[in-house]
């Protein structure tokens, strides 16, 4: 594989180019803003080398980067108990048909849930660029599909993006093409991972570079969806998947973990700040 194109960035949230190093994985630096304290990668893969890894969903950084996952039915269960936090089934209790858009799918979870939870008042597809994932879920009878989005045209009630925050080239700039796609009062659902004001020795790791270039956090993201126009109307933090709940069959699960071949033992059951999965439900505002 030829090496990376590495290009310099500023930071994406507020443009200031003052930032110090944070901390480095993979030969790659994590640097945090001295203005607004983002986390991000610099220096990051150019535009083409990102475009490329999405398609094909090699990660430069993950040595398992032959395995693309499969469809995991325990996501859909999540995703069930999120929709239900989030009063969704409010919306469609109108009887009045929604179009909703989910941006960066993976295997079609979220999208085979709305399927299921809107019935006939939902009208979904979700986009993913991954040629393998997209594959798989479309023979499983998911609507997904691989849509360039700067030449998309359509507009949608809802659109949301759960777990690519961090994968975004440019966040303001990528949200704000998803606010535009928006009819008048639509709505996005963004999850990401709340980290950027962690210290140190708190951080959830790994960070995955240089597959992530950025780490937000709950105040970060508020202000740029409200600087979008946005009308954020719900937040809700959950605990961080990697982080197992304690209990006597979890322990003897992840002791079982450490005799089994390609498989590591997580034995971190009580993190300072588990609750660092974020979601946020905003409106576009009605001008």
């Amino acid at each position: 594989r030829s090496p990376q194109t590495m290009i310099e960035v500023d930071c994406y949230q507020c443009k200031s180019n003052k930032s110090e190093l944070y901390d480095t994985e993979n030969g790659h630096n994590l640097v945090k803003c001295l203005e607004c304290g983002l986390l991000y990668l610099n220096p990051r893969p150019g535009l083409e080398e990102i475009n490329e890894a999405s398609k094909s969903g090699l990660h430069r950084g993950d040595n398992k980067s032959k395995k693309f996952g499969e469809f995991d039915d325990k996501l859909k269960e999540t995703y069930l108990s999120r929709l239900n936090d989030f009063n969704y089934a409010t919306m469609f209790s109108e009887k009045k048909k929604y179009s909703w858009l989910d941006i960066g799918s993976g295997h079609g979870e979220l999208v085979e849930t709305l399927a299921n939870f809107g019935g006939e008042y939902i009208d979904i597809m979700g986009i993913e660029p991954n040629v393998n994932k997209l594959k798989a879920a479309i023979e499983r009878g998911i609507n997904l599909k691989f849509l360039d989005l700067e030449t998309h045209q359509e507009k949608y009630d809802v659109i949301s993006a759960i777990d690519i925050y961090s994968h975004l080239p440019n966040p303001p700039e990528d949200i704000a093409k998803w606010c535009e796609m928006l009819n008048e009062g639509g709505e996005l659902l963004i999850q990401a991972v709340d980290s950027a004001t962690l210290s140190l020795e708190n951080q959830h790791k790994p960070y995955s570079l240089p597959d992530h270039f950025s780490f937000t956090s709950k105040k970060l993201l508020i202000q740029l969806l409200q600087g979008l126009d946005m009308e954020v109307i719900q937040v809700e933090s959950y605990r961080l998947p990697q982080y197992p709940v304690f209990s006597s069959m979890e322990l003897f699960r992840q002791i079982g973990r450490m005799f089994m071949p390609g498989r590591s033992a997580n034995f971190n059951f009580s993190p300072k700040y588990p609750d660092g999965d974020l979601w946020i439900r905003a409106k576009k505002r009605v001008l």
